[in-house]
This record gives structure tokens, sequence and C-alpha cells, in this order.
């Protein structure tokens, strides 16, 4: 039996071309935040790619239902990164078809098969057990971690991990940079957001597939415990060139609305400019503030965002796993003020084993 899952994107898929099918991702507003846009790709007659099965399973099996695709055609699945939103339906293909064949790249694999590592890679758990605040939090991912665990936790939290639906997953193969995969797509690896995020090119169609490279309203994520800004630029940049040099003319994205067609350098330099922003407004409040903790910048820079989560989670019962969106925007402010320190704009300062920056 399907689960029903409503969205307010009522349009379930596009056919890009005669050979790429968009499965378009869940909105947000119905609290499916964990969902990115997939790809089916004809490879040859009756065999077909998925790139990244972060969909609902109801829009998965409608699409396939209605442009006559079985389970058993799907014959591989290329995931780009280790994020939970793209990954969510690697059991139920491995369930629908055991022949199937995963790929990822090595640098991303280990996250998909632990869940451990995969918190790990979100977040510097030892910054956060420092802190009373998150409690509650480190306590739930000890509970997802732990086997048998008999942690008491709350059931706001369980609400959202069971969402995110993170486990201990396998999968078969790694891919490499320059390696051609079934379907004609070259693999680029585009390193920042995670150590191992990879794009797909199709070059003879002057297409791409930008995972979370994704020009979207959203803007750039920068917020993960191994994201590395300055490689994110250089990822960034390197689309940039491709476009500039007339080898991409078409961008499929992780999220947002796609296909991407027009203005491409520009929109990749307004996603390039998200990065920029945040540099400018950590600068701008050091040098109004003077030196600072990192959680003391993290709470004046998270008022900014308060509404915006309050808006998803404005049920009672929800209203305390708003610690996650902090932990996550103390991330991206670590992340930032790591960069801004190697560009030589901030320096690093330890005193009573607090992180200060000036």
């Amino acid at each position: 039996m399907l689960p029903n899952l409503p969205s307010t994107n009522k349009k379930i898929f596009t056919k890009v071309n005669k050979e790429i099918i968009l499965i378009h991702q869940d909105s947000m507003a119905t609290m499916n935040f964990n969902s990115c846009n997939c790809y089916l790709i004809n490879i040859n007659n009756k065999e077909y790619a998925i790139i990244d099965p972060g969909c609902s399973k109801r829009k998965l099996y409608t699409t396939l239902k209605q442009n006559e695709i079985n389970f058993s055609e799907i014959k591989y699945f290329y995931i780009t990164h280790g994020h939970s939103d793209h990954i969510g339906l690697i059991d139920y293909l491995q369930k629908k078809n055991r022949g199937i064949q995963g790929y990822i790249h090595k640098l991303d694999k280990r996250f998909i098969e632990s869940s451990k590592e995969y918190y790990s890679m979100l977040f510097d758990i030892s910054l956060l057990e420092n802190n009373k605040k998150y409690k509650d939090f480190i306590d739930t991912i000890k509970y997802y971690t732990t086997p048998n665990s008999t942690i008491p936790i709350k059931q706001s939290f369980k609400m959202i991990f069971d969402i995110w639906n993170i486990k201990n997953r396998k999968i078969s193969n790694t891919f490499k940079d320059g390696e051609i995969l079934p379907g004609n797509l070259k693999v680029i690896h585009a390193p920042g957001h995670t150590p191992g995020m990879c794009m797909l090119f199709k070059e003879n169609e002057y297409l791409l597939f930008s995972s979370d490279i994704h020009l979207s309203s959203i803007g750039p994520n920068f917020s993960g415990n191994y994201t590395n800004i300055s490689d994110f630029k250089s990822s960034i940049n390197k689309i940039i060139k491709f476009v500039e040099s007339g080898l991409v003319k078409v961008i499929l994205s992780g999220h947002g609305k796609n296909p991407i067609t027009e203005k491409l350098k520009n929109r990749l330099l307004d996603f390039y400019k998200g990065i920029r922003t945040k540099e400018n407004q950590l600068l701008m409040l050091l040098q109004e503030k003077g030196n600072l903790t990192l959680e003391q910048i993290t709470k004046e820079t998270f008022k900014e965002y308060i509404k915006r989560f309050d808006k998803f989670l404005h049920k009672t019962k929800l209203r305390d796993t708003i610690v996650i969106a902090e932990a996550s925007e103390m991330m991206s402010n670590l992340n930032i003020l790591k960069e801004l320190e190697r560009l030589g704009k901030v320096s690093k300062l330890k005193r009573q084993n607090e992180i200060y920056w000036s």
C-alpha cells in the first residue's frame, strides 16, 4: 500500500526530452522536506538509470506506471552525494529489483553505509555536546546510532528523525571523476557541499545534472561538518567555465524548478553570491561587535531565520526541534569563518576552550 503523501507540487513528473524524465521533489510546505528532484534516464530500449532517488514512493510509482516502466528495467541508481534527501528510496529500489546496481563517489559512501558517520558528516558532535541547549538533539542522534538503545528521547525529535530515515544502507559500487557511466554520463567530481559530491555530464546533449549546486531560491547549503567552502566555490566556478565555453546549455539540479535553460551564468553567479553574502554578514558583525564566540555569532545570525523555520515548526509539539536548525546555522557560520581565516580576513584565537574570531 502506498503512503498518502500530500504535495503542493501537483505536477508529478516532466519529460525533459525523449531520454530524461524529471520527477519533481515534494514541497517543504507539507513537511516532506526530505526530498529532491530525481531523474529517470533511458539508457537503451527498456533499460533505465535513476539519479538521486529522493522523491516520494507515490511519485516514483505513478511516474513508472504512466510511462510503462517496470522496476526490473531500472538497472542502476546514481547518488550525487550522501545527504538523506537524495537517497530515501534506495531500500525501496533494492527491494523491487534485487539486481539493481548503485553508485556513489567513494568519499561519500561511508555516510550512506553508517548512520553514525552520517550524523558526523552533518554536525560536529563534540562541539554541540558542550552546549546544554543541544542535549535532546544529541541524545536523539545517540538513540538512532546505538544498537538496542534505551536512551529516552522526545517524540518531537523522533518525528524529525523518522522523516530523515537515516540507517545503515548498502551501496554496491563507487564511481570516480572522469568515469563514463551507463547512459553516457560523465562523472564530474564537485566537492564542497560534501567531500564526494559529483555532477553528471551528458556531453553530447550539453546537459549537466548539477546536484546541490541547484540555483534555487533556497541558495547554497554549507552547513555540513565536512563542508569545505573553498572547494564549494571552485565547483561552482567549474560549471561557470562549462557554461562560458558552451559545453553546458541545460542544467538539471537537485532542487527548485527545472530544467534550467536561461541566464545560466547569471544564475550561477547569484548562487555563488549566496556564499559571499554570508561572508560579508559575519565580517560586518565582527567589525561591529568585536571578538565573539561561535555561539555568540550564531545567536546573532539565527535571529534572521527564526521566522522562516517557525513557518514549518509552528506546531507546539515540534517547536523545540528548532535547535536542529540552529545547530545547522552554527555549522554554516563555522565553515564560513574557516574560509575567512583561510583568506586572511579573520584570525582565530583560543581562550578558555572557546573559539573567538576577530
